[in-house]
């Protein structure tokens, strides 16, 4: 049986103590090849296309522009940065927000008051359940 190939995950987040938190749990899940992080709209997006994840992490807010815009580029070219699935960690968890990242394409949603757990979990059966 063939080895599965690590999960290429990046994390768009601009906070510096959240996002040194989230690299080392991601680091723990056999797997996961954390292959980059931006801090700003620009960054996410430019990062994106380079690496082509399979999976990112985006929070709304950013140091610069929106991670709303970040999914707006995932979801109108999608195929321009390798066709991630987009899951966003954000303290904005309003309906409507939830709902509008949905739109958008994201594949989950999670609170970062609440649910850093579920992410995890979320990566960690995302890193399991790829192809071999």
């Amino acid at each position: 049986m063939l080895p599965v190939p690590p999960l290429k995950t990046v994390i768009v987040e601009d906070n510096p103590v959240l996002l040194d938190l989230l690299t080392g749990m991601l680091a723990s899940i056999p797997g996961v090849d954390l292959v980059g992080q931006a801090d700003s709209e620009a960054a996410a997006i430019a990062l994106l296309r380079e690496a082509r994840p399979q999976l990112a992490i985006v929070d709304l807010e950013l140091r610069a522009g929106t991670g709303l815009k970040v999914l707006g580029a995932l979801h109108d070219a999608s195929a321009d940065y390798g066709a991630p699935r987009a899951v966003v960690f954000s303290n904005h968890a309003h309906p409507a927000v939830k709902s509008r990242c949905l739109d958008l394409g994201a594949v989950a949603f999670f609170d970062k008051s609440f649910q850093m757990e579920e992410l995890l979990e979320f990566v960690q059966q995302a890193a399991e359940s790829r192809p071999g």
